[in-house]
């Protein structure tokens, strides 16, 4: 293979990084392959001894990881809010999401005589709902748990269901239990702590939790 072949492949590597970060719907991945794409398309300056290429991919690089730094030191704050079945919060969120939170679960799932509703913010703006259906033997049927694309990043799974699990005891459930679990949330159920059972998980809780 020759240099001119090697260099170029380096530059179409640095255009994919570039292209598919931006694909990224969160923030932080978006930096990540960001940062990758500016340091191979430096790199390709370099090698093909292009100044403004070099310099123009230098100030990327060194920006996306200001920006990485600062958003990895924020601390975000995370709450989770119990709401009514007909709160205009609720509404305008899930208008919002309809569509995308229709793929995880069935349009008909808000419409099923849930028992709980709760909203989850970061940072005082709405980033997702948990919306239950009180079972069998004091369990909580999940029904919806969706955050939208820019918070999927497992924070507010663990302050629903690690940090908060007294939450649940408190409204007098003592497992929580998902039916069918979508392949795309296999890991994040499993990430939150919750157990396989059949086509399902659960989380058992207790007043210890």
């Amino acid at each position: 293979m020759s240099s001119e072949v090697a260099f170029e492949l380096i530059g179409y590597l640095g255009s994919a990084l570039v292209v598919i970060s931006l694909a990224m719907s969160s923030i932080i991945r978006l930096r990540v392959l960001n940062l990758a794409g500016a340091l191979v398309f430096t790199l390709y300056g370099f090698l093909i001894d292009s100044l403004p290429i070099l310099l123009t991919n230098v100030i990327i690089a060194i920006l996306n990881i200001y920006y990485l730094q600062r958003e990895l030191r924020t601390r975000d704050e995370l709450t989770v809010i119990e709401v009514g079945e007909d709160d205009p919060f609720l509404a305008a969120f899930v208008e919002a999401h309809n569509a995308d939170i229709a793929t995880y679960a069935s349009p008909e799932a808000l419409d099923q005589g849930a028992d709980v509703h709760l909203v989850m913010m970061r940072n005082e703006i709405p980033a997702g709902i948990f919306v239950g259906r009180s079972g069998t033997d004091g369990g909580l049927d999940v029904m919806v748990d969706y955050v939208s694309p820019a918070y999927r990043d497992y924070k507010h799974g663990e302050r629903l269901y690690e940090d908060s699990a007294r939450r649940f005891v408190d409204l007098g459930y003592n497992a929580i239990r998902v039916d069918r679990v979508d392949s795309r949330q296999v890991r994040y159920f499993d990430k939150m702590g919750f157990t396989h059972a059949g086509e399902g998980v659960q989380l058992v809780i207790d007043e210890a939790s």
